[in-house]
């Protein structure tokens, strides 16, 4: 995500699939911590430039983890990943410009992401019929 973002002019497609979007500036035990103020990406999104032939695939798993921070009964990295799309929402970007997949039975392993694959494989470069 942060090649693409950072480089428009060579990328026109991402996938990020169970992505470590929760990297941040300050420590989220910091008693400083905010979660719209120190996500790393979220704030590249928010300070960067809207390039309208991007278009984003996010795929996570509702066994990505168990980490549940703001107690919502949502893990971590899908209330991540849906901030971001949000997001991008708000740059300018359209439903059909992003792609979400979430898996009952995901987890952050190789096997998820080959399900996800195919996905995808035809999100990004397969024919309309």
């Amino acid at each position: 995500m942060d090649i693409v973002w950072n480089h428009p002019d060579i990328f026109s497609k991402v996938g990020v699939f169970s992505g470590s979007l929760w990297w941040r500036s300050l420590d989220q035990s910091d008693k400083k911590y905010d979660d719209n103020k120190h996500r790393i990406m979220q704030q590249q999104i928010r300070k960067g430039n809207f390039s309208p032939d991007l278009k984003f695939f996010f795929e996570c798993g509702k066994l990505d983890e168990s980490g549940d921070r703001n107690n919502n009964g949502i893990i971590d990295s899908i209330d991540d990943t849906l901030d971001h799309i949000k997001e991008l929402f708000d740059k300018g970007y359209k439903p059909t410009d992003i792609t979400y997949l979430e898996l009952d039975e995901g987890r952050h392993d190789v096997q998820t992401w080959g399900k996800a694959m195919p996905v995808f494989l035809k999100w990004g470069w397969g024919r309309n019929e």
